[in-house]
Protein backbone atom coordinates (compact mmCIF):
# COMPACT_ATOMS: atom_id res chain seq x y z
CA UNK A 1 0.00 0.00 0.00
CA UNK A 2 1.16 3.49 -0.59
CA UNK A 3 1.99 6.21 1.47
CA UNK A 4 -1.56 8.41 2.46
CA UNK A 5 0.11 11.86 2.67
CA UNK A 6 -2.58 14.94 4.21
CA UNK A 7 -2.12 18.34 3.19
CA UNK A 8 -4.04 21.43 3.08
CA UNK A 9 -6.66 21.72 0.20
CA UNK A 10 -5.39 23.61 -2.98
CA UNK A 11 -6.68 25.10 -5.88
CA UNK A 12 -5.56 22.44 -7.97
CA UNK A 13 -7.19 19.77 -6.00
CA UNK A 14 -10.48 20.98 -6.78
CA UNK A 15 -11.07 18.87 -9.62
CA UNK A 16 -10.02 15.85 -7.87
CA UNK A 17 -12.16 16.69 -5.13
CA UNK A 18 -15.11 16.98 -7.24
CA UNK A 19 -14.26 13.60 -9.18
CA UNK A 20 -14.77 12.25 -5.10
CA UNK A 21 -17.95 14.10 -4.60
CA UNK A 22 -19.46 12.35 -7.66
CA UNK A 23 -17.92 9.04 -6.71
CA UNK A 24 -19.66 9.36 -3.27
CA UNK A 25 -23.06 10.59 -4.47
CA UNK A 26 -22.70 14.46 -3.41
CA UNK A 27 -24.14 16.35 -6.54
CA UNK A 28 -24.05 19.77 -4.88
CA UNK A 29 -20.07 19.12 -5.24
CA UNK A 30 -19.51 17.81 -8.65
CA UNK A 31 -18.58 21.33 -10.46
CA UNK A 32 -14.99 22.06 -9.21
CA UNK A 33 -15.67 26.10 -9.34
CA UNK A 34 -18.11 25.20 -6.42
CA UNK A 35 -15.18 22.90 -4.44
CA UNK A 36 -12.84 26.00 -4.88
CA UNK A 37 -15.18 28.33 -3.16
CA UNK A 38 -16.05 26.11 -0.54
CA UNK A 39 -12.22 25.03 0.48
CA UNK A 40 -11.22 28.68 0.34
CA UNK A 41 -14.15 30.44 1.94
CA UNK A 42 -13.78 32.77 4.83
CA UNK A 43 -13.46 30.25 8.06
CA UNK A 44 -12.98 27.24 5.88
CA UNK A 45 -10.32 24.87 6.70
CA UNK A 46 -9.76 22.14 3.97
CA UNK A 47 -7.48 18.74 3.61
CA UNK A 48 -7.07 16.26 1.33
CA UNK A 49 -5.82 13.02 1.33
CA UNK A 50 -3.71 11.77 -1.19
CA UNK A 51 -1.76 8.41 -2.37
CA UNK A 52 0.84 7.40 -4.76
CA UNK A 53 -0.59 7.23 -8.45
CA UNK A 54 -4.27 7.20 -6.61
CA UNK A 55 -3.80 11.04 -6.27
CA UNK A 56 -6.64 12.36 -4.10
CA UNK A 57 -8.67 9.86 -2.02
CA UNK A 58 -10.09 11.80 0.81
CA UNK A 59 -11.08 14.98 1.75
CA UNK A 60 -12.16 16.93 4.45
CA UNK A 61 -13.66 20.85 5.18
CA UNK A 62 -14.97 22.38 8.15
CA UNK A 63 -16.17 25.56 9.12
CA UNK A 64 -15.06 27.83 12.24
CA UNK A 65 -14.42 30.91 14.19
CA UNK A 66 -10.99 30.21 15.26
CA UNK A 67 -11.40 30.22 18.92
CA UNK A 68 -14.59 27.61 20.19
CA UNK A 69 -16.30 26.48 17.95
CA UNK A 70 -16.20 24.42 14.15
CA UNK A 71 -18.35 22.16 12.40
CA UNK A 72 -17.19 19.32 10.40
CA UNK A 73 -19.44 20.17 6.80
CA UNK A 74 -17.14 17.26 4.76
CA UNK A 75 -15.69 13.86 5.15
CA UNK A 76 -15.28 11.92 2.08
CA UNK A 77 -12.77 9.03 1.32
CA UNK A 78 -12.87 6.90 -2.00
CA UNK A 79 -14.69 4.01 -1.60
CA UNK A 80 -11.49 1.70 -2.09
CA UNK A 81 -9.34 3.54 0.28
CA UNK A 82 -11.52 3.18 3.17
CA UNK A 83 -10.68 1.43 6.43
CA UNK A 84 -7.23 2.48 6.36
CA UNK A 85 -7.21 5.34 8.90
CA UNK A 86 -7.87 8.40 5.99
CA UNK A 87 -10.92 9.63 7.25
CA UNK A 88 -9.47 9.61 11.09
CA UNK A 89 -6.05 11.50 9.81
CA UNK A 90 -8.57 14.37 7.59
CA UNK A 91 -10.72 14.60 11.13
CA UNK A 92 -7.75 15.16 13.07
CA UNK A 93 -5.92 17.63 10.38
CA UNK A 94 -8.89 19.54 9.75
CA UNK A 95 -10.12 20.22 13.53
CA UNK A 96 -6.13 21.34 14.38
CA UNK A 97 -6.16 23.55 11.58
CA UNK A 98 -9.96 25.19 12.32
CA UNK A 99 -8.07 26.52 15.11
CA UNK A 100 -10.89 25.45 17.78
CA UNK A 101 -11.91 23.88 21.10
CA UNK A 102 -14.69 22.13 19.41
CA UNK A 103 -16.10 20.64 16.33
CA UNK A 104 -19.77 19.55 15.80
CA UNK A 105 -20.79 17.54 12.90
CA UNK A 106 -24.14 16.18 11.22
CA UNK A 107 -24.21 12.75 10.09
CA UNK A 108 -27.28 10.83 8.05
CA UNK A 109 -25.82 7.91 10.08
CA UNK A 110 -25.36 5.67 6.67
CA UNK A 111 -23.50 2.90 6.44
CA UNK A 112 -20.45 3.05 9.00
CA UNK A 113 -20.40 6.78 9.80
CA UNK A 114 -21.79 6.98 12.90
CA UNK A 115 -20.14 3.92 14.47
CA UNK A 116 -16.84 5.74 13.00
CA UNK A 117 -17.37 9.09 14.91
CA UNK A 118 -18.80 7.38 17.83
CA UNK A 119 -14.56 6.48 18.21
CA UNK A 120 -13.55 9.94 18.59
CA UNK A 121 -14.16 11.51 22.43
CA UNK A 122 -17.98 12.89 22.05
CA UNK A 123 -21.05 14.17 22.93
CA UNK A 124 -24.12 12.84 21.81
CA UNK A 125 -26.32 16.07 20.94
CA UNK A 126 -29.59 16.32 18.58
CA UNK A 127 -29.52 18.78 15.52
CA UNK A 128 -31.27 20.23 12.85
CA UNK A 129 -30.66 21.14 8.84
CA UNK A 130 -32.04 24.25 8.30
CA UNK A 131 -32.75 25.32 4.83
CA UNK A 132 -33.91 28.72 3.17
CA UNK A 133 -37.18 29.63 3.21
CA UNK A 134 -37.71 28.57 6.15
Amino acid sequence: MSTVEVRPFEDDDAPAVAHLAIAVQWPSLADPEVVARVCTAPGSAAHVATCGEHGVVGWAQALGDGVLQSHLSFLAVRPDHRRRGIARLLVVATFQATGTLRMDLVTDAAGDAEGFYERFEHTRMGGFRIYPGA
